[in-house]
Parts: structure tokens; C-alpha cells; sequence
């Protein structure tokens, strides 16, 4: 009888251990879900000897076996990024845990502020901020208090990686506060005024505006004579992918497009033409803090248009849309870059178009292509696709996604032409 007892004594700690394993994994999952990378050491303000060689970095990421993920790492904004190694259960590929060996032939802590960046890349779809910074300081230390604060990094390194709770804590430590001084810095709605120079130049960008490689890619890239983007909230957006098929969106893409590549110079407004639903957009800066929110703005209106004057890579997302799938997070990719100022000028003259996507019935293109061009829209290019709920009554099982643009058309007039053609779409 005592060995009975003892014996399911036993096997209910073993199931409330599991449950308890479960709960928190979840819980991880969760917040990994909303931070798709983390560096887990060093941790920010910690102080290390710049006279360490072959530094340890290290962290987790959103990265399983069903992904095809990979993690790199860049300190002092020194480019290129350097590619960490995986470190998960699963093999070389796998992601899950990273790590990244700073050595002198990339380059060298300094005395003071450091900055570690680690982005995610992944070729499929997750839901996850692809970005996190830290700022360490470097500082100088000499014999044996270079040997002492050495023995201490590697002890709290070492102890770091296999604390799970630490993990929750660094991973709960950064949730979106808004850094108000960094918005005022960063962040103007366009007013057509000067922008401050950047140090930051990249070569002038070729635009890339075809409509098969919108959808299929997901992205677009702009030229820096574009003016404005209006990226499309299409109708569903909201839906996740993750549901019954009668419930999935139309697109492959809660935003058209997802993620883009423009001057810094270009702003950028959002269309909501997912019927019935209000949109809110955030923005977060690439230590994924939160420095933007549009305000709720309705079906068949728009944001604000907004201008972001630094370069860099930002990810504007919305969460708390889906009530079939709670977890799900609309998002895309905003990345900033600046042109030679060689051709600035010129762009600056030809800063009068404004482009943007826009989806309607395969069967009704005919019709759409005609509405556009007679309100002085011109139809860059067009990609019909099998939508992914299968067809609506009125829809057809296709759809087709307009790129259009317009020149030397006032935004005003660009935006009531849309606002006067979405409501005619048969979703409504």
C-alpha cells in the first residue's frame, strides 16, 4: 500500500512539473512571438574590458525545425553583418539558440558605448520583430582586474545561457515603452519641409514596382522620386493564415506591401480598405522600441502621412485583430535608406508621384483598370492570383493586385479617388 501511494505520489509531481514546463514554454512562446530575436549576453549596460578577445554573444530566436531562419549580428553598426552560428538541439540550422564570436578581424569593443544589433531573417512567415540592441560599455581595466572582470564575464555568460528565468526576464524587460524624445527626433508627418542631412548614403535606388513580384515577394522597392506610398490594408487583412479556410484573408499579406525599401524622403500613408474594421499602425525602431501610433483610423479613410527621417529598418504591426487566432500580429517592414547626394537634386525637382497597391476581383479588372486611369491614375502592372479563401459571393475565386501611380497629382485628390472607389468593391 505504501509503495501504491508513493508510487502515484510520484506521478502527479511528474504531471504537474509537465504542466508547469508547458505553461511556461507557452508563455515564451508567446513573448518570442513579439520578439522574434533576443541577444541574452551580454545584457545591456553591462560592462566589459575592451581588452577581451573573441567575446561570447549569444541568444534565442522564434527559429524551429519548420523554419528556415538565420541570425546575424552587426556591433557599431560596422558593415556587413557578420552571420552567428546555431546552436539549437536541432542541428546546424537550427536557430532557436545562436551565438557569435566577436573577433579582432571584424572589429574591437571601445572604450564607452557599444551597440550589438541581432536580426532575424526568415524565408517563411512569422510574426515576429526581426530586431533587438543592446549598448554595453567598454571600458579599460589593467592585469589583474582585466583577469578578475574576464573570470565574471564568462561566469555570468555561462550562467546566462542555461537560466531560463533570467531568459523571461531580459525578454520581458524591453516591452513597447514609448521613447517619446526619440520620436520628436525621428519622426515628422510630412509638412514639405527640409529634411536633416544623413551621414548614412546608399547608391540611388532602382524602383521595383511590378505587381507579380508585390505579391510573390512581398515587398516593393521604391525610387527616391517617389513622393508618397500608400500601402493597402486589403479587405481581410486582419485574418491570419493560422484558421479555417472560410475564414482566411484574400492575400498573402495583411499589408501591400509587406515590406519596402525607400528614400528617406518618402512618406508613407496607410489605406484601410479592410471593410468593417478600424486599423491602428505602431512603429517600432530597431531596438524594437515602439516610437509611433497612428490613432484608430476607420474603413475607406487613411493615416496621416508619415515620414521617417532617419534610415534604418522599422517594423509597424498591429496585434489584438484576430478573435480566431488572439496571437496573431499584422506586420511589415519599413526600411529607410538615403540616395547619393549627387542625384539629390534632381529627385528633389521630381518628388511628384505617388504610387501604390490596391486588389480587386479578377473578373471586375476590366472595369477597375478603367475607373483609375479615367481619375489620371496610370496602371503600372497588374498579377492575378487564386485568393486564399477560395472566392466570396460576387468575388470569383481570383483576385488581382494593382500597382498604380500617379504624377504631379495632388495627394489630396489621389486619396478621395480612393476613398471614392474602394466603397463600390463588391466585399462591401
Amino acid at each position: 500500500m505504501t509503495v501504491v501511494v508513493f508510487s502515484l505520489t510520484v506521478l502527479i509531481s511528474i504531471i504537474m512539473i509537465s504542466n508547469n514546463n508547458l505553461v511556461f514554454s507557452q508563455s515564451l512562446a508567446k513573448r518570442l512571438t513579439l520578439h522574434g530575436v533576443r541577444i541574452q549576453t551580454p545584457i545591456t549596460g553591462e560592462k566589459i574590458s575592451i581588452g577581451i578577445n573573441n567575446l561570447s554573444i549569444s541568444g534565442r530566436s522564434v527559429d524551429n525545425e519548420s523554419s528556415n531562419c538565420q541570425v546575424s549580428v552587426i556591433v557599431n553598426d560596422i558593415k556587413p553583418y557578420q552571420k552567428a552560428s546555431a546552436s539549437g538541439l536541432n542541428g546546424a540550422d537550427d536557430y532557436s539558440r545562436w551565438k557569435f564570436t566577436l573577433s579582432p578581424d571584424y572589429t574591437e569593443l571601445k572604450n564607452g558605448t557599444n551597440k550589438i544589433t541581432a536580426k532575424l531573417e526568415c524565408k517563411d512567415d512569422l510574426d515576429a520583430l526581426m530586431f533587438n540592441t543592446i549598448k554595453i560599455t567598454g571600458i579599460h581595466v589593467h592585469g589583474s582586474e582585466q583577469d578578475k572582470l574576464s573570470a565574471n564575464t564568462i561566469e555570468h555568460t555561462s550562467g546566462a545561457v542555461n537560466n531560463e528565468s533570467l531568459e523571461e526576464q531580459i525578454i520581458e524587460k524591453k516591452e513597447f515603452n514609448q521613447t517619446q524624445q526619440f520620436v520628436n527626433h525621428t519622426i515628422s508627418y510630412d509638412q514639405n519641409s527640409a529634411l536633416p542631412q544623413s551621414n548614412l548614403t546608399t547608391s540611388t535606388i532602382d524602383s521595383t514596382l511590378n505587381a507579380r513580384n508585390t505579391y510573390i515577394d512581398k515587398k516593393m522597392v521604391l525610387a527616391p522620386s517617389i513622393k508618397y506610398l500608400v500601402i493597402l490594408i486589403p479587405n481581410e487583412g486582419h485574418e491570419s493564415t493560422n484558421q479555417p479556410k472560410k475564414q482566411l484573408p484574400l492575400i498573402n499579406q495583411p499589408y501591400v506591401p509587406q515590406n519596402t525599401i525607400i528614400d528617406k524622403s518618402t512618406s508613407i500613408i496607410w489605406l484601410n480598405a479592410d471593410v468593417g474594421h478600424r486599423h491602428k499602425i505602431s512603429l517600432n525602431d530597431s531596438n524594437s522600441e515602439k516610437i509611433f501610433e497612428s490613432g484608430i483610423f476607420r474603413y475607406n479613410t487613411t493615416s496621416k502621412p508619415l515620414r521617417l527621417n532617419e534610415t534604418g529598418s522599422y517594423q509597424y504591426w498591429e496585434s489584438n485583430v484576430s478573435k480566431e487566432v488572439p496571437d496573431f500580429v499584422m506586420s511589415g517592414v519599413i526600411t529607410v535608406t538615403s540616395q547619393d547626394e549627387g542625384n539629390a537634386t534632381t529627385a528633389s525637382q521630381n518628388k511628384e508621384d505617388i504610387v501604390g497597391a490596391y486588389m480587386v476581383p479578377a473578373k471586375l479588372l476590366d472595369k477597375y483598370r478603367s475607373e483609375f486611369e479615367d481619375k489620371g491614375f496610370t496602371i503600372d502592372s497588374t498579377f492575378t492570383y487564386k485568393d486564399l479563401r477560395g472566392g466570396q459571393k460576387g468575388t470569383g475565386p481570383e483576385q488581382t493586385l494593382i500597382v498604380w501611380k500617379t504624377h504631379n497629382i495632388p495627394l489630396k485628390k489621389v486619396i478621395g479617388d480612393l476613398e471614392e472607389l474602394t466603397p463600390t468593391l463588391p466585399y462591401n
